[in-house]
């Protein structure tokens, strides 16, 4: 025979469950060791970075209400915003709670019930919380911190309170508390790799921070290793300094002096350095023949560019066809009708005007010069794998930041 409950029933228990929900409500935060960390700052190296946070918070188990629930999820994303320079998508932080479990159940329910409420119930919920540093769906760093609270209930009287304070502080402190702890771990892993690395290059010499980035291509000091090999390029003749550090690290094109941003004039694929490597593996006459048939401009370059140039290894001819491509794509201008625009190419310092662009805008050639520069130097951070990506991109759009840059890149 099959039990059925009738309507008056199901109204009395709904009626018990509605009582016994809506009680007074007490937390107690049990942080590890019984002891709030200290409020810690944010490792300031991610001060660097534009970035987000992605906070999975919303209080999980125990006996809190829905918006108190969600309460430690507002606090923590306020906080983790403050720790980039500005919102981006260099980097995410995601943080969230794991593997949280509540003790107490009928043991804790059965008095309360009993005593109709009179005597609270409470519930322990313990887990970890997690904080990941992710580029993309790259996990670069991850921290894990113990976390226990205790919520406690009562109807009539409001012995929950005992066991717990009232409102929203308690999670409050939890948030500070568990924030503080990983950026506490943070820290220490962040100032252990710079003590290695500090050790490591201590000599400071060329060898030193060559050797240190053939050994570390992943290093949180990637970038720093190489700001600090550019300031040690040789006063005169630096051309082959530079071009040694850049066939060792790409990202090292940002660090490269503004003399030498003759090198990235050009179109994607056939730029200056691209015509550099390409006479390499092709004969001069057809790679010149192909540098004027593409008709994309380069630029009109000076006496001290040209010199420039053939010190690096580019022939007179192929600097010519350079020169000529520049020329005619400046006469014949862009060919009327719809369509696609023409892909952008910035020219640097001097560069013959292209067709539509006024020449007499002041400070046209210094911001040409510059977004050719943060073009070439955001596509080497593309080669630089994990943390170093980011930090590379970081610093290139800090470094070249012309809203015209932005525009068209």
């Amino acid at each position: 025979m099959k039990c059925q409950t009738s309507p008056s029933l199901r109204g009395l228990l709904v009626a018990l469950v509605v009582t016994w929900t809506a009680g007074c409500t007490g937390t107690r935060y049990l942080p590890e060791g019984g002891q709030l960390v200290q409020t810690v700052a944010p490792p300031q190296e991610l001060g660097g970075f534009d970035g987000a946070p992605e906070v999975a918070f919303d209080l999980p188990g125990g006996m809190a209400s829905p918006d108190v629930r969600r309460y430690p999820t507002e606090l923590a994303t306020s906080e983790l915003q403050g720790w980039f320079a500005a919102p981006g998508d260099d980097i995410t932080l995601d943080l969230r709670f794991e593997n949280m479990k509540d003790s107490g159940g009928w043991t804790v329910l059965f008095p309360y019930l009993v005593t109709l409420g009179f005597l609270p119930a409470s519930l322990t919920s313990e887990g970890e919380t997690v904080l990941e540093v992710k580029a993309g769906n790259e996990v670069l760093y991850q921290s894990r911190q113990p976390v226990t609270y205790r919520t406690a209930l009562s109807v009539f009287l409001p012995t929950a309170y005992a066991l717990g304070s009232p409102g929203k502080s308690q999670y409050a402190a939890m948030v500070a508390d568990q924030l503080n702890r990983h950026k506490l771990a943070m820290g220490h892993y962040i100032a252990g790799q710079k003590a290695d690395y500090e050790a490591a290059v201590a000599a400071g010499t060329v060898d030193a921070y060559r050797g240190y980035l053939a050994a570390n291509p992943e290093s949180f000091f990637r970038m720093e290793t190489l700001r600090r090999l550019a300031a040690l390029a040789p006063p005169t003749g630096a051309l082959a300094f530079h071009r040694d550090n850049l066939a060792l690290d790409t990202a090292y094109m940002l660090y490269l002096p503004d003399a030498y941003d003759v090198w990235f004039v050009g179109p994607e694929g056939m730029r200056v350095h691209d015509v550099l490597r390409l006479s390499r593996e092709q004969e001069e006459v057809l790679l010149a023949s192909r540098i004027k048939a593409a008709g994309q401009p380069y630029k009109v370059f000076d006496n001290d560019e040209i010199s420039l140039l053939r010190e690096g290894g580019i022939s007179a001819t192929l600097i010519a066809a350079m020169i000529d491509a520049s020329a005619g794509a400046a006469a014949s201008g862009p060919e009327p009708g719809p369509g696609p625009a023409p892909a952008v190419v910035m020219p640097v310092a001097g560069a013959a005007p292209v067709a539509g662009e006024s020449a007499a805008a002041p400070g046209a050639a210094d911001i040409a010069a510059q977004c050719a520069k943060r073009y070439a130097a955001l596509k080497a951070c593309d080669q630089v794998p994990s943390f170093g990506a980011n930090l590379c991109r970081s610093k290139v759009k800090k470094t070249y930041n012309h809203l015209a840059c932005e525009l068209i890149q």
